[in-house]
């Protein structure tokens, strides 16, 4: 009996104490506040949309390269006998680069010019022979009219004139051959001289005099003795995402960041975009060709870089820091208009419960109502690395909370807040 009495107490003094703290409430509101503990405010900073640039970019990565680039390699197997150039040396085109040995080819371009001669003597002969059987033939004709010379020594002569004529044409192929196989063999000794294919600048020399140089084959690639890159025009063949790539076209300008030096970017232009994209590691992107300046002298052939495209672009856009713009999930905020007007906007799916419409998250900010923060949904458009377009949900004169990261994830709808620093469309 003692026990009960004593509960019965406590419990009288707890409901003593929870009516004197809800003294303070506001005449005429009966509910009762069971929150013994009153919520901290937060200290935050706000400020009003304003009206700016945004610029929404598609960034991939890249490497500079040479629009004009030509890898030196040998057409014929031959010992180096003379190198010309060093890396870092500027050629013209025609200039020559590596010298081969030439005494094999030489041999052969004067063993075929020898043969050539020889063969052009020879229809010489053939011709003179001709000439004969030929007058031979003739006047054998005339005897064997008169019945002086006999059949068979007619149809020899004619026998004889034929075999002259096929040994002319043959000595005639056979030169025409030779002319071929001499045009041939100089080539072969021209090669033994390579040459630069365009003006530029000698890179990755890897040739020293006494090589044996190959030919590449079908099975077998050539030697590949340095590479001459045209510097007056350069550009970065970047891989862009196949989720970027649809905002992606010819023509958009993009900013080059290069990994020697990320503060000073460079500006350039979208030249095309490949049809096809690549798979790579399960990640499929398309390779994009970005024209750029050559007049900086940091760049050169080979430097990675990280490329920015300029896709959407939105002048005097009304927005807020990106921070600002938070999720919350349809359950937890407030039955205010705002969010009905969301929700109506937001239809359920056919065959979505209401369940899963509750859990669905929604753009929200929080805008200082007096001393609380109240949740806003939202439309956004554009965004950038900074600031989100706010197509609708707040006014140009409201103040939205954009900071601290630690109070935007605790804030809920009716938050006590205290601006520390309210910025006003007067003092931007």
């Amino acid at each position: 009996m003692r026990r009960a009495l004593t509960a019965i107490v406590m419990i009288s003094i707890v409901v003593a104490i929870l009516a004197a703290a809800n003294m303070r409430r506001a005449p005429g509101d009966l509910g009762l506040d069971w929150q013994l503990v009153k919520e901290t405010p937060h200290e935050v900073i706000a400020e009003p949309p304003t009206r700016g640039s945004i610029v929404q970019t598609v960034t991939a990565p890249g490497a500079v390269e040479s629009v004009e680039e030509a890898e030196i390699a040998s057409q014929i197997i031959g010992r180096v006998i003379e190198v010309r150039v060093k890396d870092g040396d500027r050629v013209k085109k025609g200039d020559l680069l590596v010298k081969l040995d030439p005494t094999e080819a030489k041999s052969r371009v004067d063993s075929a010019a020898a043969r050539a001669e020889r063969l052009r003597s020879a229809i010489d002969q053939a011709k003179r022979d001709l000439e004969k059987v030929t007058r031979d033939e003739s006047q054998l004709t005339k005897l064997a009219g008169r019945g002086v010379a006999t059949l068979t020594d007619l149809a020899d002569s004619r026998t004889a004139k034929q075999k002259s004529e096929l040994a002319l044409k043959m000595s005639a192929n056979e030169l025409v051959e030779s002319e071929a196989m001499r045009l041939t063999s100089q080539q072969e000794l021209d090669r033994t001289s390579i040459l630069a294919p365009i003006d530029g600048v000698v890179a990755g020399l890897s040739v020293d005099v006494g090589e044996i140089v190959i030919a590449g084959t079908t099975n077998l690639k050539g030697s590949v003795l340095m590479t001459v890159s045209d510097m007056s025009r350069l550009r970065v063949r970047a891989e862009v995402d196949e989720t970027d790539v649809p905002l992606v076209r010819a023509g958009q300008q993009t900013k080059v960041f290069l990994q020697a030096d990320e503060r000073n970017p460079v500006a350039g232009t979208v030249d095309r975009v490949a049809p096809k994209g690549s798979k790579k590691d399960e990640v499929v992107s398309f390779e994009t060709l970005v024209n750029i300046a050559a007049d900086q002298p940091v760049l050169r052939p080979g430097m990675s870089s990280t490329v920015e495209i300029e896709v959407k672009r939105t002048d005097k856009a009304l927005g807020v820091p990106v921070q600002a713009v938070v999720h919350r999930r349809r359950k937890d905020l407030p039955d205010t208009p705002a969010v009905r007007a969301w929700a109506e906007r937001n239809a359920r799916s056919p065959g979505e419960k209401a369940q899963e419409a509750d859990l669905r998250y929604v753009k929200i900010v929080f805008v200082v109502d007096g001393s609380v923060a109240r949740a806003r949904p939202v439309e956004t458009g554009l965004s950038d690395e900074r600031r989100i377009e706010i197509l609708a949900g707040v006014g140009p004169d409201e103040r939205v909370v954009i900071a601290p990261f630690r109070a935007l994830d605790e804030l809920k709808d009716g938050s006590p807040v205290v601006p520390v620093k309210v910025l006003t469309a007067g003092a931007k």
